[in-house]
């Protein structure tokens, strides 16, 4: 923003916020990989069953520590849009009180065969 009435926004402010949560999300799978991993696996089966999931779907399924940010469920479904296998298929409200009804993205299940092989290819993790 070069002014108080430009209200234009500023290309390097969004690729500083772009560095900035890819940063956050790459450090998540390193210290929450154990996590990270059975939310991913919690999601792709229920996008299997449903075709779609959102946050709230996988949350339902598996508990977020109380010392762990919630956050940690964005790196899981963050990966799997990455690879292809999820994609974005527009925002629900969250039904969950704590959230306040607060938009969730919805993702849509872009690759079934693609989910499948991944479920068989990745084991849950142990904690070390």
């Amino acid at each position: 923003m070069s002014n108080l009435f430009d209200f234009r926004p500023d290309h390097n402010d969004e690729l500083e916020g772009e560095t900035r949560r890819d940063a956050a999300l790459t450090l998540l799978r390193v210290r929450r990989a154990v996590l990270i991993r059975e939310l991913q696996a919690a999601a792709l089966r229920v996008a299997l069953d449903r075709g779609a999931v959102c946050a709230d779907d996988v949350r339902a399924l598996v508990p977020i520590p109380v010392a762990v940010s919630p956050k940690v469920v964005g790196a899981a479904f963050r990966e799997l849009a990455d690879t292809g296998i999820l994609c974005r298929a527009g925002f629900i409200n969250s039904k969950r009180p704590q959230a306040h009804a607060r938009p969730l993205t919805q993702w849509q299940l872009a690759d079934a065969a693609g989910a499948a092989a991944w479920l068989a290819a990745h084991s849950p993790l142990t904690a070390d």
